[in-house]
């Protein structure tokens, strides 16, 4: 029954019998004059505020007991229903707030124990994916000690404990997604403070064009600001003797710096660059470093992804193509004689699509790429796909959906892939036709809906890879940017390599996803600002049914003194 009924009851009960009157009696008298006196002396004012005061007090008493003695599940230790908080582990959430001394994640446990200390009082908590339940005392002291371990969870997917209702605290920016039982109550606490940042995006060596160019790196920054002002930035990059290089930047919230850096005068060993923001937010993305600078053509910003030391012959590579004379001049064909790390062997005219693929040649090539068109049974190697037909599904992407084809930019990458080392092509503009993803593949660029570059890799039951460029590269401004070379020399070696170990090799580089250096861009609406003041308000404790049935005790025993003593009615 819920706490409100009795409650009622209770109050009008009370106010029935303050409003009975008794029936008046007749009782002769001999004069009226001293009761008329009597009643002029009186004070009636006086008189209806005891009579206010007592009934305040009386009911007052009535719905402390009648609540209490419904001993509601909020009222009752442990009779609550269970609910569930979820911290989000993105690098995000150690951003810090406008005061400096705060962070997201210390937001977070602020709203966590607001949310706490205003739930019912019997209710059970649990904390990420521990399933312990805890008691509001036990999860308010939890939320007000180091919070480690709430901002440093491994899995980035955890499993939330069955709940009533789960409370999710995120900032909106990383990939967290915990993993909730269909049909709870979810609601989502934003903790996106907008704040000043800068960050290195990428830092990563660049493979050579050709033998006489000696090794660069490539180096991203992005600047972010609520108030749209520019971000001061101071640069420096290092080697292993001194400092190299030195600038002052100023950078337009959004915008992103690129800068090609010569390698050839840097000592062998690491290079390190750093940033320095005044007001940063979020210092995690302010280092990068390069393993090995000094190794030609080593995208040293991932060890384990690459082979560990340069391949020694180069890769003998067969184009397909709709005739020699197509292929030749092409941007394609540039790109593959500039590279010196792969050897076409051979150019060959494309079958019709009846026709059994190509067999002979095979043993002779590392790799196999098709040049605007595809075959109709996929090769038995490695496979590259340069802007296929759009009637034909080739390396992953299905056929192209009949729809107007339009100039879009890529406004998606993965920039942690190994085929993406060295090469930057956010904001490239691109015409790409609407295809469908093959689940087993990833789409490594995208421009908006349309996926521009896929991978797929080898399938559980073994097989080669296979990346489809599902544009044309002549028509695009890639053709004349370096970044195209880089990008073919790294097609070349992750399509010949075998897969690295997951973890095997690895170095911390301090390198962030652009997602963690946009600390502003989510979907989420900013905390209040009235929050902000609360971080270290005092936690206000529920009420218990033994607490209400004292009170109202102490009330009664108020209400007894009050009116033997005449103050009220």
């Amino acid at each position: 029954m819920p706490f409100w009924i009795p409650l009622g009851v209770a109050a009008l009960l009370v106010l029935a019998i303050y409003l009975i009157r008794p029936t008046a009696q007749a009782l002769p008298v001999a004069s009226t004059v001293l009761w008329r006196r009597l009643l002029a002396a009186r004070k009636r004012r006086r008189d209806r505020l005891r009579w206010l005061l007592s009934l305040l007090l009386a009911t007052t008493v009535a719905g402390l007991l009648s609540v209490a003695a419904s001993r509601a599940p909020w009222l009752q230790p442990g009779g609550g229903d269970p609910i569930a908080l979820a911290f989000d582990p993105s690098p995000t959430m150690q951003a810090s707030l406008p005061d400096g001394d705060s962070s997201r994640i210390e937001l977070a446990a602020a709203e966590a124990r607001r949310i706490v200390s205003e739930a019912e009082a019997g209710s059970r908590f649990t904390v990420n994916a521990d399933p312990t339940p805890l008691t509001s005392a036990e999860v308010l002291a939890l939320l007000s000690g180091p919070l480690e371990t709430l901002s440093s969870a491994g899995d980035t997917e955890p499993a939330i404990p069955t709940a009533r209702r789960v409370q999710v605290f995120t900032d909106g920016i990383g990939p967290f997604t915990p993993i909730i039982d269909p049909g709870t109550e979810t609601e989502t606490v934003s903790v996106l403070v907008p704040a000043r940042n800068a960050g290195i995006v990428r830092f990563a060596t660049r493979p050579p064009a050709t033998l006489a160019t000696g090794p660069e790196a490539l180096l991203e920054i992005l600047a972010t600001d609520p108030d749209d002002g520019p971000v001061p930035v101071e640069l420096t990059v290092a080697d292993s003797e001194t400092i190299r290089i030195r600038r002052q930047l100023e950078l337009e919230p959004g915008d992103r710096f690129t800068a090609l850096i010569d390698l050839g005068s840097f000592a062998p060993g690491p290079v390190t660059a750093r940033i320095a923001t005044p007001r940063d937010a979020f210092p995690l993305d302010n280092r990068a470093s390069l393993i090995d600078a000094g190794r030609a053509g080593t995208a040293s910003t991932r060890l384990g992804v690459r082979h560990a030391r340069a391949r020694a012959e180069p890769r003998r590579v067969l184009v397909v193509a709709r005739s020699p004379g197509s292929f030749a001049g092409s941007a394609a064909a540039l790109a593959l004689e500039a590279d010196t790390s792969v050897d076409v062997v051979a150019v060959r005219t494309a079958a019709d699509a009846e026709d059994p693929p190509l067999e002979e040649p095979l043993p002779l090539a590392d790799i196999v790429t098709f040049h605007r068109t595809a075959p109709a049974i996929s090769p038995a190697m490695p496979a590259l796909y340069l802007d296929p037909p759009q009637a034909v599904a080739a390396g992953g992407l299905s056929h192209a959906a009949e729809t107007p084809l339009s100039q879009r930019r890529i406004d998606r990458t993965d920039a942690s892939h190994p085929l993406l080392e060295g090469v930057s092509l956010l904001d490239l503009p691109v015409v790409v036709a609407a295809r469908e993803l093959d689940p087993r593949c990833t789409a490594l660029a995208s421009a908006g809906d349309r996926t521009a570059i896929a991978v797929c890799d080898p399938p559980p039951d073994g097989g080669p890879r296979s990346l489809t460029v599902a544009f044309d590269l002549d028509h695009s401004s890639l053709a004349q940017r370096p970044d195209l070379a880089a990008l073919f020399q790294n097609a070349a070696a992750w399509l010949t390599e075998t897969p690295a170990i997951a973890g095997d090799l690895t170095a911390d580089t301090g390198l962030q996803d652009e997602r963690a250096t946009l600390i502003n861009a989510s979907t989420l609406e900013p905390v209040p600002t009235n929050h902000l003041a609360n971080l270290d308000s005092p936690n206000r404790r529920p009420w218990s049914w033994r607490t209400l049935a004292l009170a109202g005790l102490l009330l009664a025993s108020f209400e007894a003194v009050t009116f033997f003593r005449g103050l009220t009615l």
